[in-house]
């Protein structure tokens, strides 16, 4: 069966310049924050954030030339706590499948849509290791529907993008924000594609369960599809 946002997107895709212009790179650098990978050392579920800020730096310095992104059906510790536990079968398990692509920039790095939308999501997810702000733009492409999630952003970008605006390719939406509003992260966008909101009017989500993958994969797919560079 073919999946219609993949036969569109081969053909309709954007650049991450435009997602980025005001961030000059020459390459895409991929931090491996899996499971296991020991990029925050002895810190797996991100919580000191001096730390991770010196690890990444360091990945950075290493990287001078690159926009940091990764993530896509990545498993990662950061969720192994209880809000994200189940028990499923006798057996725990963990939303730990990260469906979007987070790409790591400063805080107050301004977002720009890269296709025209209308704004059917516009809130603050106050809890610890949610999104903080969120948008979630409505595309419509040649008669094709499609969703872009925008997480960790700062307060005021709510207001700039109130639901029901709409917004044209190129326009700025949002700006990222510091772990004092986006959810207790370093700062960095996270960007999701939906194909199918499921009646979401506030919050949707941004890990899966392992045991969920194929029908989330297939309600998420990569964000990579959208741009025309390799991450």
């Amino acid at each position: 069966m073919t999946n219609p946002f993949l036969n569109w997107s081969t053909e309709q895709k954007a650049s991450l310049s435009d997602l980025f212009p005001t961030i000059n790179f020459r390459n895409i650098a991929v931090p491996n924050m899996s499971v296991g990978s020991h990029f925050f050392g002895n810190d797996p579920q991100h919580e000191n954030l001096k730390v991770a800020a010196k690890r990444l730096a360091a990945f950075q310095l290493k990287n001078p030339d690159a926009l940091l992104a990764n993530g896509y059906l990545e498993e990662r510790s950061f969720y192994n706590t209880p809000r994200f536990e189940r028990t499923k079968n006798g057996t725990i398990e963990y939303r730990n499948i990260h469906l979007g692509t987070d790409f790591w920039l400063p805080a107050q790095t301004p977002i720009h849509t890269p296709f025209d939308g209308e704004v059917v999501i516009s809130h603050h997810n106050d809890f610890h290791k949610d999104y903080g702000p969120l948008l979630v733009l409505k595309h419509k492409e040649n008669g094709l529907e499609f969703y872009t999630l925008y997480g960790h952003l700062t307060i005021a970008s709510l207001t700039k993008s109130p639901i029901g605006k709409y917004v044209k390719k190129g326009e700025c939406i949002a700006y990222l924000g510091n772990e004092k509003e986006n959810g207790h992260w370093l700062p960095h966008l996270h960007l999701q594609v939906i194909t199918d909101l499921l009646g979401a009017s506030e919050n949707y989500n941004g890990v899966a369960f392992p045991s969920e993958i194929i029908t989330w994969k297939s309600l998420c797919p990569n964000p990579s599809f959208l741009f025309i560079e390799d991450f």
